[in-house]
C-alpha cells in the first residue's frame, strides 16, 4: 500500500506554479470553476463562471476527513490535469484528489503538526516544500519538505537560518530564480517596527541572505489589512477598501511599481484574485435582483506593468560603512584565530539551548553509545506523563528538531539526534546520538552542556 501511494506523489511530474490558498475544503481550477467539498457528505460540486452548479459526486475516501480535519482550516490546491495535490497548513495532512475518478487518497502519516498555519506552501521539482507560518505560541520560519520516503514533512537541510518570521502574505517561490524570498510583512509587524527584513535563499547555494529592509511605501501600506497574490515573478498588493493602492513589486530585481486602475470590481471585497499563465483573474459573485451572477474578469500582468509607475525599491540596505569596516576587520581576525572563534561559537549556541534542550542532551549523554533513549523516558524526563499521546509526541518532536537546528553548526552539517522504532512497539520511538559524529566533537558539546 506505502508503495502504490510513493509512485502515486512521484507521477506528479509536471505540477503547474498553480499554489492557491482558500477558506474551506474549496479551490478554483485552471478552468476557473470554483470547486467545493461538503466535508460532512464527502460530495464534490462544481460551478462555472455562468453560473452553473453541479454536483459531481461523493468522493471514495472522503469519511475521513471529518476526524482528520480540524474546525477550521485552509487549503493549499497544486494542479495537474485533472489530479492535485491538496495540503491543510497547519496539520501537516496532504492529499491527491482525482475528479474523474471522484477518489481521495490521504499520502502522508504525520504525527507532528500545529506548527505551520499561515505558511507558505509551493511546488519545486516535483517536491511539495512549506516555509515558516504560526503554531506553538511562535512564529518562525522552519524549512520543510514532504519526504515520500517517511510519508512525513522533514526539515530541510541549509547552511543558514531565517531569524526572522515568514508567512504567506510576502512570500514566493521563484522557479527562474530558484529561490525564495520572504518578509513578515502584516499589520502588527508594519505597527511595531518601521525595518523589517527582506530576506531569500538560495536553492543552490541553501543559504538564506539578508537582503536590506523594506521600504517605507510598503511598510506604511500594510498597516492596514491587506491581500496578495504571488504570479510566480511579481508579486501583487492590494486592499479591499476603494480606491486603494495597488502595488506590483518585483522581488528579485528590486522594483517597485504602482497600478493605478479605474477597475474597482476586479478587487472587490467578495472576489477571490489568483494568477495563472501570466494573468491575474478575478472571479466573485455579485447581487443581480432574484439571482445572483459571477463576476469574472482577467489582466494581463505585462500590461499592469507598462500602466503602472516606477516608484522605487523593495527594499533599501542599511549597511554603515563604519560596520562594515569593523566586520572585514573581524573576519580576518577570525581567519588567523579559528580556534577562538570555534570556541566563541560554541559558547553561542550553548546560550540559545532552552533547560528541556539542555536535559534531553544531558540524558543522551548518559546513555550513550551502549543505549537508546525511549519515548517513555522522554516524556518522564520532561514531565509529559500526565500529558495526552499526541501533545506528548508533538512536544518531543518540537525539541528534537530545536536541538538539531541549533546544533547545525557543531557537527559538519549532521544532525545530533537520530531516531528509530521501537524493536518491542512499533509504536513507540527511540532516541540516539548520531553515530557518524566525531568523538572529539561530541566531547566539547558534553562540556557545554
Amino acid at each position: 500500500m506505502r508503495a502504490a501511494v510513493l509512485v502515486l506523489l512521484l507521477l506528479f511530474n509536471a505540477i503547474i506554479s498553480f499554489g492557491q490558498v482558500h477558506k474551506g475544503f474549496r479551490w478554483i481550477g485552471p478552468n476557473h470553476s470554483l470547486y467545493t467539498l461538503d466535508v460532512k457528505t464527502g460530495v464534490l460540486s462544481e460551478e462555472n463562471i455562468k453560473p452553473e452548479q453541479r454536483d459531481l459526486g461523493k468522493l471514495q475516501g472522503s469519511e475521513l476527513l471529518q476526524s482528520e480535519l480540524p474546525g477550521d482550516f485552509d487549503i493549499h490546491a497544486f494542479y495537474k490535469a485533472d489530479s492535485l495535490l491538496i495540503t491543510v497548513p497547519g496539520t501537516g495532512l496532504l492529499y491527491s484528489l482525482s475528479i474523474p475518478k471522484l477518489k481521495l487518497t490521504r499520502l502522508d502519516q504525520t504525527f507532528f503538526r500545529g506548527y505551520n498555519f499561515n505558511a507558505s506552501q509551493f511546488s519545486r521539482k516535483d517536491t511539495l516544500f512549506s516555509v515558516g507560518g504560526d503554531g506553538f505560541w511562535q512564529r518562525h520560519s522552519i524549512f520543510t519538505f514532504y519526504n515520500p520516503k517517511t510519508f512525513e514533512w522533514d526539515i530541510y537541510e541549509s547552511r543558514n537560518e531565517n531569524p526572522n518570521p515568514s508567512d504567506y502574505l510576502f512570500s514566493g517561490y521563484s522557479k527562474e530564480e530558484d529561490a525564495f524570498f520572504s518578509s513578515y510583512l502584516n499589520p502588527d509587524s508594519a505597527i511595531e517596527s518601521k525595518k523589517i527584513p527582506f530576506m531569500v535563499f538560495s536553492f543552490q547555494q541553501k543559504e538564506w541572505k539578508y537582503m536590506g529592509n523594506l521600504t517605507k511605501e510598503l511598510v506604511e501600506f500594510a498597516k492596514k489589512k491587506y491581500r496578495s497574490v504571488w504570479t510566480g515573478k511579481h508579486m501583487i498588493f492590494f486592499s479591499d477598501l476603494p480606491n486603494s493602492v495597488i502595488y506590483l513589486v518585483d522581488p528579485f530585481k528590486n522594483e517597485l511599481y504602482q497600478y493605478r486602475s479605474n477597475r474597482d470590481h476586479f478587487f472587490m471585497l467578495n472576489a477571490e484574485q489568483y494568477a495563472l499563465n501570466g494573468y491575474l483573474y478575478s472571479r466573485g459573485t455579485v447581487s443581480a435582483g432574484k439571482r445572483d451572477k459571477i463576476h469574472f474578469d482577467s489582466l494581463l500582468v505585462s500590461d499592469m506593468l507598462k500602466e503602472a509607475q516606477f516608484i522605487g525599491k523593495v527594499y533599501k540596505s542599511e549597511t554603515d560603512l563604519r560596520i562594515y569596516g569593523l566586520a572585514i576587520i573581524f573576519l580576518v581576525l577570525v581567519s588567523l584565530t579559528f580556534l577562538i572563534y570555534r570556541k566563541r561559537q560554541h559558547k553561542q549556541n550553548h546560550l540559545k539551548l532552552t533547560d528541556q534542550e539542555l536535559l534531553v542532551i544531558k540524558q543522551l549523554f548518559l546513555n550513550h553509545p551502549n543505549t537508546k533513549v525511549s519515548s517513555s523516558d522522554l516524556n518522564h524526563l520532561l514531565q509529559l506523563d500526565n500529558k495526552s499521546y499526541d501533545n506528548q509526541r508533538q512536544i518531543r518532536n518540537r525539541i528534537i528538531i530545536t536541538i538539531n537546528q541549533k546544533l547545525y553548526t557543531y557537527f559538519d552539517s549532521k544532525d545530533l539526534i537520530m531516531r528509530s522504532s521501537n524493536n518491542e512497539d512499533k509504536r513507540m520511538m527511540d532516541y540516539y546520538i548520531n553515530p557518524e559524529i566525531k568523538p572529539k566533537d561530541l566531547e566539547k558539546l558534553r562540556d557545554l552542556a
